[in-house]
C-alpha cells in the first residue's frame, strides 16, 4: 500500500505528474518524469531495479567509482523508477550514442 493511498485508489499526484509529462505542450516533459520517479521512490516506497536492456540502467548496476555510495544509489534508483514508467523515453533532440 502506498502512503496516503489505499487499495483501489488512485493517487493525485502521480495522475497530476503522469498527465503532464505526456502532455505534448509540457516544455519540460522530464522535469515531470524526474517528478513522478522521485514522488514515488519517495512518497510510495517503491524500489525498482534496472530494466534489461536499457543500457543507462546497466550503467548505473555497475560500481559508481569515486561517487559516494548513497548518491550512486539514490541516481540509479531515480533512472530505474524513470525508466519503468517511461522505458524508452529521450528529451526531444537527443540523439542515441553514436556506434563505436
Amino acid at each position: 500500500m502506498s502512503n496516503g493511498v489505499g487499495e483501489g485508489q488512485e493517487c493525485l499526484r502521480c495522475a497530476e505528474l503522469e498527465a503532464r509529462f505526456k502532455d505534448p505542450v509540457t516544455p519540460n516533459p522530464g522535469a515531470f518524469l524526474y517528478g513522478w520517479a522521485t514522488h514515488q521512490l519517495d512518497d510510495h516506497g517503491a524500489r525498482p531495479g534496472p530494466r534489461a536492456g536499457c543500457a543507462e540502467c546497466a550503467r548505473y548496476a555497475a560500481d559508481g567509482g569515486a561517487i559516494q555510495p548513497r548518491v550512486w544509489l539514490r541516481w540509479a534508483r531515480t533512472h530505474y523508477m524513470s525508466c519503468a514508467l517511461a522505458p524508452g523515453w529521450k528529451p526531444a533532440g537527443v540523439l542515441p550514442p553514436a556506434a563505436s
